[in-house]
């Protein structure tokens, strides 16, 4: 048997984490605000995690519940492709895609919107994994990696540029302003375990040596929390340009310094190398032009 949590729980919870309102989410499932608040309690009772906290007069998921947010609308958006299947079985087409989840909710999960409105008979069924593709089990039609990847029978083809660079909150960056690189040497730094490195890269292309780098710092699982941390203002996170455009252009995050930028490999599709599937060419076609549409320079 799975542990599955009630699903009238998880609309609520992912409707008002989604919307960041509990009475936006009473509206769009045309329920009351007081049964929202009831779904979520049983489904932090069933979970035994909090799932929301309190900032200002609302409430905005958790660090643990922004990631559980990302596979919960997932599994819903497949439950509900699954079910139209169901009623047109011939008509909706599939393309699995093997991603990383912090690429997935950061950068392709916005703009999948325009690839639906343009192919809206094609499903996208993200599967979230950071395991190489060489020694994937799972099936997939696409993968997405932020390396050049080999596989049999597959071509790996690069679509996005990923520069580099410290970003933090405009609130942290008043208290510890940031002038030069050697100002990070002494800074609140955070780092991650999907991207141990990336500190020391930034440092290295600042003309640091080894020696000189700092070697504390709050360190999290996944880079996805370290972006979230510094959004709360707990320190400064290397930031990839594609997955913080947007905090950057809203204010969110800042970029204090204009460089060093140090770039990655860049972000790879991995596709059959016949071509045989049209379905899956779209979807690779789309994801190469939107990448080549989108400005990483940053602000």
């Amino acid at each position: 048997m799975r542990p599955l949590p009630p699903l009238n729980a998880l609309r609520a919870f992912e409707a008002a984490a989604r919307l960041g309102s509990f009475s936006r989410a009473a509206e769009e499932l045309g329920v009351t605000h007081g049964a929202v608040s009831r779904h979520v309690q049983t489904l932090e009772q069933f979970l035994g995690a909090a799932l929301f906290r309190p900032q200002g007069r609302g409430r905005v998921p958790t660090e643990r519940a922004a990631v559980y947010l990302a596979e919960v609308s997932a599994a819903l958006d497949r439950l509900g492709s699954a079910t139209e299947r169901m009623r047109e079985p011939a008509t909706v087409r599939t393309v699995r895609v093997s991603i990383v989840a912090t690429f997935a909710m950061r950068w392709l999960i916005p703009r999948l919107s325009a690839f639906q409105i343009a192919h809206p008979r094609v499903e996208i069924r993200l599967v979230t994994s950071t395991e190489a593709v060489e020694h994937l089990q799972d099936e997939f039609d696409v993968a997405i990696r932020r390396h050049a990847m080999h596989r049999p029978g597959y071509v790996s083809r690069h679509f996005l540029a990923d520069p580099n660079l410290p970003v933090a909150a405009p609130a942290l960056l008043a208290r510890c302003p940031v002038a030069t690189p050697a100002d990070l040497l002494q800074a609140p730094l955070l780092h991650s375990d999907s991207k141990p490195n990336a500190w020391l890269e930034w440092f290295r292309a600042a003309g640091f040596s080894s020696r000189q780098l700092p070697t504390g710092g709050q360190r999290f699982e996944n880079y996805f929390f370290a972006l979230e941390a510094a959004l709360r203002g707990l320190g400064f996170a290397v930031g990839a340009l594609p997955l913080v455009a947007d905090d950057l252009a809203a204010g969110r995050l800042v970029a204090p310094l204009a460089g060093p930028i140090f770039v990655s490999e860049g972000y790879h599709v991995l596709y059959p190398a016949n071509r045989s599937n049209g379905t899956v060419m779209q979807f690779v076609d789309w994801l190469v032009a939107e990448g080549a549409r989108v400005d990483t320079a940053p602000a």
